[in-house]
């Protein structure tokens, strides 16, 4: 029984490490500033450590991507980005104003 169980795991936890993730956000508060997206998608691959632009608050450069939290910056407008990966949130600081996204991470199907 416990091969059986050691397995399962061992797929299920190889099979999430392996693909990457369609982390789809939308905004918790209007904004005035007109350079943050209302929502937007990125892929994420946790295993190569990357970060891809799909749609919406592009950026130029991951700053920092560890296992708590990714930072990008947006040398066209300005803006500094993070994402914790524990809360699923996604802040954009432009600066005096601070955008908060909730995200959803779902499982890469493109």
């Amino acid at each position: 029984m416990k091969k059986i169980y050691l397995i399962i795991n061992f797929l299920i936890v190889f099979e999430l490490r392996a693909n990457d993730f369609r982390l789809v956000c939308h905004e918790l508060s209007k904004s005035y500033d007109k350079s943050f997206s209302p929502k937007f998608t990125k892929i994420i691959n946790f295993e190569n450590r990357t970060l891809l632009n799909y749609s919406g608050n592009y950026f130029d450069k991951v700053v920092m991507f560890n296992n708590k939290e990714i930072i990008i910056h947006n040398k066209v407008f300005d803006i500094t980005s993070t994402f914790n990966i524990k809360d699923k949130r996604w802040i954009s600081y432009k600066g005096q104003f601070i955008k908060i996204y909730e995200c959803n991470q779902k499982k890469r199907r493109f």
